[in-house]
């Protein structure tokens, strides 16, 4: 009995680990976007690639080490974004409340102007989702 007890525990584990192995272990991977930030004015541009996930990520950490900031101390500024490398479902957007930034870039409409002097981003969110997919807040 002290055998069939250990191995029905042992079966038990091993199944429960592998469900809970992570998906990338797994061979899945996310879909992705590339998306550029450019500042016109200094002719700086960086790409980042962005999970099409529906989570929204800070601007200011995915683009903090770039050419985007890099004349800014850290801090990024941008006058435009770029949607380069997407599906034709992939929707992006960029949403900053205190500069009333709500870009959004998708098959249709790859490229946005944030206006003519590159502004801050640095409190800035970009979210990119499958259109037709509920989007998820931010981790």
């Amino acid at each position: 009995m002290q055998f069939i007890n250990v191995a029905a525990v042992a079966s038990a584990l091993f199944s429960t680990v592998a469900l809970a192995a992570p998906a990338a272990e797994l061979g899945w991977k996310p879909q992705t976007a590339t998306v550029q930030l450019a500042n016109e004015q200094s002719g700086a541009s960086a790409n980042v690639v962005i999970p099409i996930d529906g989570i929204s990520r800070p601007v200011q950490e995915l683009w903090s080490h770039t050419a985007i900031s890099a004349e800014h101390h850290g801090l990024v500024f941008a006058s435009s974004a770029q949607l380069t490398t997407f599906q034709q479902s992939t929707v992006c957007t960029i949403t900053e409340d205190s500069r009333h930034v709500d870009a959004k870039l998708d098959a249709e409409k790859t490229w946005v102007s944030f206006g003519n002097a590159p502004i801050e981003l640095c409190a800035a969110l970009i979210t990119c989702h499958c259109e037709g997919e509920a989007k998820q807040h931010s981790h």
